[in-house]
């Protein structure tokens, strides 16, 4: 730590570790359904993926390479790095523990079998052996080290195998071959039910590659296998002198699987000498080898039991709510009615999709307008805006191709969308567009003049348009006519489109230009408020992160002169709450529940007339200032209500909430008996139309 400069935040990368441990506690919760508890597993291993592959990746380059020995917040990189080294071992050893003493002896007494080692009954024997001849084995190629054959590279978070066999003509020496297992191959494989004797069994390939190694080396003996995984550097780099953004990104996408090592995780059973070997030959630390049992790249088995036949293993269903089931208006009378509000999952996700399928067929809708940061693979938004360019609307679609771990798919549509004539926009390389926003231009006929004239629709969001992630986000859905709100969407769009600059704008505020002066202003009001009024300063913010020296700064002098400032953060938070002199008045929350907390909402007391706003932004340095971001307000009386009730005062008091402690750890809230998580009133009463 920096010894001359005071610990006034805390560091970005101990926080996002920490958010990671509450999200484990859930897979420890017993009160929890068994096959929830496997996927809360299966979300921090994923999550401990992307850590080293973005973040730690990033503070090792800056370690070799920077002149600069402390982190922005006053850490002493070398320091760090040992201190999250240590803290991914208690992870690593939590999910091991989790897995192998808990949840899968707890499986397997639901008749559930999760066969990760090569230990399976006699009677799979010719069903596991026909399996690896017939449909793994020809896939794979072994590849014996040698002064020709050299090291392989690794592929980044490929299973991998290091095999130690000796020539049967000349044992005394001995060999080592390496198997990457490419990504076609299955990692598990369902027992078919005529064999599997009434049980649910499931075979990992690492047992199967244990056991049937041997058949790929003829002519060789097998002394023994080892299963590794090797983690890489996945940011990517683009210079910004590209010509053609598509073009580079997809030249990028080949190469990113090969960046500098980063972590290593090995077999349980693997020697300590070839560990080392391993270690050496990629350049990884030694407090960056973890020793894993079966199976590595466990999110991608996240949803393996989801067709478990057992309810009481799982979260009890839902159906969102969709209030145009009841409506027999079209969607733009619903809008032009009043705003409305859309409370995902709890509500549905499909208005927004009936939005873009009747403006794709809707004879008087002239233009779409979109922007997309995620999607998904297979997306009724993109169909839907394809399906508008081939009936003739002007279709213009600003598409992120820089979204992390998401370019390949956004560079699929880009090409689609533009194969069939839609306007195609990308974020400018250093300003990635993060908005969600969607506006419609639609001639109607007006009774009153008896002449059509132009009428513009808007859907602005905190969350993306997937509506897979919408059934597990939780985000807010703003639909409007309002012509002060569409008039500032439309120059947003503009700006974007490289035909307009410096616009002025009456209600939305946007990165980089006006999100960070409008939120410095109404901290600083709310300061001066406390000051000043008997009303006194009131600030509630809900974001995902919160790492912006600049805001927390200035929520540490609201908090000194008397503002109330309860903030809830779902993950990374670098502000120190509850400390004397600085943040007394300050208090952090963090909800993790069955749903991802995700939508990002400002409230300012406003001498007790509040301002609510919506925003796709975080209050982090690049969300502020080097993104196209949109914040929007709630001006619905009605609406402001229910943004303040479901997503601040609830989330505030919710049984799964955790507070921030001075010390920077988390404390659990204390439950009172019987009482339920925010998120589950949430389904009962909106479910039941209370709300809605």
């Amino acid at each position: 730590m920096n010894k001359n400069k005071p610990l006034i935040y805390q560091n970005r990368e101990k926080s996002l570790l920490n958010f990671n441990h509450r999200v484990l506690s859930f897979a420890e919760n017993q009160k929890i359904p068994l096959i929830e508890r496997f996927k809360y597993v299966c979300i921090v291993s994923s999550n401990l993926d992307e850590f080293y592959e973005i973040r730690y990746a990033s503070l090792l380059e800056q370690d070799m390479n920077s002149k600069t020995t402390y982190t922005s917040d006053g850490y002493l990189i070398s320091d760090l790095l040992d201190s999250i080294g240590a803290e991914t071992k208690v992870l690593n050893d939590k999910i091991q523990k989790l897995l192998y003493r808990d949840i899968i002896p707890q499986l397997e007494k639901e008749n559930i079998f999760l066969i990760t080692d090569n230990k399976w009954p006699v009677h799979l024997d010719n069903w596991t052996l026909n399996l690896f001849r017939n449909h793994i084995q020809p896939l794979l190629t072994p590849i014996v080290i040698n002064e020709s054959r050299p090291f392989p590279n690794i592929i980044n978070k490929a299973l991998s195998y290091l095999a130690v066999l000796h020539n049967s003509e000349v044992p005394e020496k001995k060999l080592l071959s390496v198997i990457q297992v490419p990504h076609s191959v299955p990692r598990v494989y369902e027992v078919p039910s005529r064999i599997a004797q009434k049980t649910k069994s499931f075979i990992f390939l690492g047992a199967l590659m244990r056991h049937y190694i041997n058949r790929l080396f003829p002519g060789y003996i097998i002394i023994n296998s080892y299963q590794f995984k090797l983690t890489r550097n996945s940011d990517l780099f683009i210079s910004d002198d590209v010509n053609d953004l598509r073009i580079a990104l997809k030249g990028k996408l080949t190469t990113r699987n090969l960046g500098n090592g980063v972590r290593l995780e090995c077999s349980t059973r693997m020697p300590k000498e070839m560990v080392r070997f391993l270690g050496k030959q990629h350049h990884i630390r030694d407090d960056c080898i973890f020793p894993v049992r079966g199976p590595s790249n466990l999110f991608r088995h996240i949803g393996l039991l989801s067709d478990i036949k057992k309810p009481t293993l799982k979260y009890p269903p839902f159906v969102s709510f969709n209030p145009l089931k009841t409506c027999s208006n079209s969607i733009f009378e619903w809008i032009s009615i009043k705003d409305r509000l859309l409370h995902h999952p709890y509500e549905s996700f499909d208005p927004i999709i009936n939005l873009i399928n009747q403006a794709a067929s809707d004879p008087d809708v002239l233009s779409i307008k979109q922007t997309i940061y995620r999607t998904g693979a297979h997306s009724p938004i993109m169909d839907g805006l394809i399906n508008a360019v081939q009936n003739g609307k002007d279709v213009t679609v600003v598409i992120e191709l820089m979204a992390r771990f998401d370019e390949e798919t956004n560079v699929h549509w880009s090409s689609e969308l533009e194969r069939v004539g839609a306007h195609i926009i990308h974020g400018h390389l250093n300003l990635k567009c993060h908005a969600k926003m969607i506006l419609i231009t639609r001639r109607e006929f007006n009774i009153k003049t008896n002449k059509f004239h132009i009428v513009h629709y808007a859907h602005l969001g905190t969350g993306n348009y997937s509506p897979e992630n919408a059934k597990s986000y939780t985000d807010f859905s703003l639909f409007t006519a309002n012509k002060d709100i569409c008039s500032d969407v439309h120059k947003v769009f503009a700006e974007l489109a490289g035909s307009a600059k410096n616009n002025t704008l009456k209600f939305l505020w946007h990165s980089p230009k006006t999100n960070r002066a409008n939120l410095i202003k109404l901290i600083k009001y709310e300061t001066r408020l406390a000051k000043s009024s008997k009303h006194g300063g009131q600030i509630i913010a809900k974001v995902n992160s919160l790492i912006d020296h600049e805001i927390i700064d200035l929520l540490y002098k609201a908090s000194n002169a008397g503002v109330i400032i309860d903030l809830i953060v779902r993950g990374m938070c670098s502000l120190r709450a509850g400390i004397p002199n600085l943040s007394e008045n300050i208090k952090v929350h963090s909800v993790i529940g069955r749903f991802l907390e995700h939508h990002r909402i400002y409230f300012f007391g406003n001498n007790n007339d509040p301002k609510v706003f919506l925003s796709s932004a975080d209050w982090m340095e690049r969300n502020l200032s080097r993104r196209t971001e949109v914040t929007f307000p709630v001006l619905d009386l009605d609406l402001k209500n229910r943004v303040i009730l479901e997503g601040l005062n609830m989330m505030a008091l919710d049984k799964d909430n955790w507070k921030l402690m001075p010390d920077n750890n988390y404390l659990k809230r204390k439950n009172k008996k019987n009482e339920l998580p925010a998120q589950i009133k949430l389904l009962k009463e909106i479910a039941t139309s209370k709300i809605a």
